[in-house]
């Protein structure tokens, strides 16, 4: 195995980000805590380097922060329509498992569009492959809300898409 160069093993961002974590645990921002922060950080990544992620190039932070916008606002709603369903326990719910075909061909991108479906309540991402996801969905009562669900999930990887993708790959977006 061949080791990469210092100057690609040790990241700005994940430094920074390692060092923040560090001053965190520590419970006090201090001059010390954080010049330890740091100094700990760089060794973590010289010891163990991370592979190489090709998508965190393209990191756009408007992206990124309407991915976490969208992500909570979906938390809230589904939430509320979640809870809604099993509460009315005199009407029973269908349930189904869908695929969707999916624009990116990205596994970064795939792996992010999977835990956001996931981690907004009623449905839960099962399997995953180039260009697809196998989603459960918890309420497909109708072929309308299966095609509503469908058109979250594609929701959610356009809005990873804008976060993280490639030109070509937002490219896609416009396709549509």
């Amino acid at each position: 195995m061949k080791r990469p160069k210092l100057r690609y093993r040790v990241s700005l961002v994940a430094t920074i980000g390692l060092a923040v974590v560090w001053v965190m645990l520590w419970g006090e921002f201090t001059l010390g805590a954080a010049v330890w922060g740091l100094l700990i950080a760089l060794l973590i990544q010289v010891l163990f380097p991370l592979p190489d992620v090709p998508e965190l190039e393209f990191f756009r932070p408007i992206g990124f922060a309407r991915l976490v916008l969208v992500t909570l606002w979906g938390l809230t709603v589904s939430s509320f329509q979640v809870a809604a369903k099993v509460l009315a326990f005199w009407r029973p719910t269908k349930n189904a498992i869908i695929e969707v075909r999916l624009r990116s061909d990205s596994a970064f991108i795939t792996a992010i569009t999977a835990e956001l479906v996931t981690l907004v309540p009623g449905s839960v991402a099962l399997d995953a492959g180039e260009r697809w996801l196998l989603v459960h969905v918890f309420d497909a009562s109708t072929p309308a809300a299966v095609e509503r669900a469908r058109a979250n999930v594609l929701r959610t990887e356009a809005t990873a898409l804008r976060a993280f993708g490639t030109a070509a790959d937002r490219a896609l977006l416009e396709v549509d």
